[in-house]
């Protein structure tokens, strides 16, 4: 016998081997034999909006949305683009417990619509805008926060975010009409 037909004969013998230690016959090749389980479908948990603005308490910071105007008034000075209309969240943010205290800035906060989009804030768009200096522990204020949406966009939370590095996001469901 040459070399090659010593190499393929033990090339066969190997592969034999493996597909003997695998089982080689049979549906499922030697596997594990068992069914595999079946898993529950999960089933969705309905939340009130009550509930979730009790649940946004994180990092020791909350925030609550007490109203919408839907349409909004514009601050003097501010124009809303065609097919837009501006709307505004009045909320209460609140350093519950965190020794780091939490920038008080529009521009954190976002709104989101029934498609998952989210909406900026526009500084200085409504009158009775939310402002504080920095708060720190057991402080909260509360003001309006304004944003330019889409005329047909279904709004459904606001959220807004502390930090940096590190970020925390609260969120609240919007009040409904």
């Amino acid at each position: 016998m040459n070399r090659r037909t010593l190499a393929a004969m033990g090339m066969a013998v190997l592969i034999a081997g493996a597909l003997t230690a695998c089982g080689g016959e049979g549906e499922g090749g030697g596997l594990n034999e068992q069914p595999l389980p079946t898993s529950k479908v999960p089933t969705a948990t309905i939340v009130s909006p009550e509930d979730v603005n009790q649940q946004t308490l994180e990092g020791g910071y909350s925030i609550k949305a007490t109203a919408v105007e839907d349409p909004t008034t514009p601050a003097a000075g501010i124009e809303v683009q065609a097919e837009s209309r501006l709307m505004a969240v009045q909320v209460e943010l609140e350093n519950v417990s965190s020794d780091d205290a939490m920038t008080v800035d529009v521009a954190n906060a976002v709104v989101t619509d029934d498609k998952g989009i989210d909406y900026p804030a526009i500084a200085g768009a409504r009158d009775g805008e939310i402002s504080s200096p920095d708060l720190a522990k057991g402080e909260r204020a509360s003001g309006w926060i304004a944003f330019q949406v889409p005329k047909d966009a279904k709004l459904k939370s606001v959220t807004y975010r502390i930090g940096l590095l590190t970020t925390i996001a609260l969120t609240a469901e919007l009040p409904q009409k």
